[in-house]
């Protein structure tokens, strides 16, 4: 695969990572947040293909109905639990700022345990697929496959600079918008 070939790639399947991470940086984006994000969203972006050309070709045709629609319920489900906690939240709370347990459970951030999980499973499935086509046609995965995740966790970080500029600027509504981003984003890795 050339160079240029493979830029193009890893920005198409970055677009997803530096969406996901922008929605989410309107709320979280301090630099353990920022440093979670890049990681986890490169790191998934890397493995995802390289997983994909071990499993091969049997698993295409599953991978290929079902992918899209595992990735988007988990994508929509953070975002869901983003709409809600932004609306039930009152004007100029974050995470970081309660002060009791009751309001930290509630005000989880989504770059930490299983959202994490979720989210960076949820937008590097189209990157399994490359790789099981990357398999299929007897091409090397390791290149492919690091330039794809160094380009994600790139992204990811642009993605949450971002979102800490338009929540900055905007406040609540952002982070309401942001969680209705999430939830189109979702919607839309089945429409489209």
């Amino acid at each position: 695969m050339a160079w240029l070939g493979v830029l193009g790639l890893a920005l198409a399947l970055g677009a997803d990572a530096m969406s996901v991470s922008a929605a989410v940086g309107v709320r979280w984006h301090g630099p353990r947040q920022k440093f979670r994000l890049a990681w986890h969203m490169g790191l998934f972006q890397f493995v995802m293909p390289v997983l994909g050309w071990l499993a091969g070709s049997r698993l295409a045709g599953v991978l290929a109905e079902w992918g899209a629609w595992i990735g988007a319920a988990l994508v929509f489900a953070v975002g869901a639990k983003m709409l809600y906690e932004g609306l039930r939240s009152h004007p100029g709370a974050t995470a970081e700022k309660t002060a009791d347990w009751q309001a930290r459970r509630l005000h989880r951030d989504p770059t930490r345990g299983w959202s994490l999980v979720a989210l960076s499973v949820a937008t590097s499935v189209d990157a399994l697929l490359v790789g099981v086509s990357l398999g299929l046609e007897g091409a090397s995965v390791w290149l492919p496959s690091l330039a794809i995740g160094l380009v994600a966790g790139l992204m990811s970080l642009v993605g949450v600079v971002i979102g800490k500029r338009v929540g900055a600027a905007v406040g609540r509504p952002a982070e309401i918008a942001g969680a209705i981003v999430l939830m189109a984003l979702a919607v839309s890795f089945v429409v489209f």
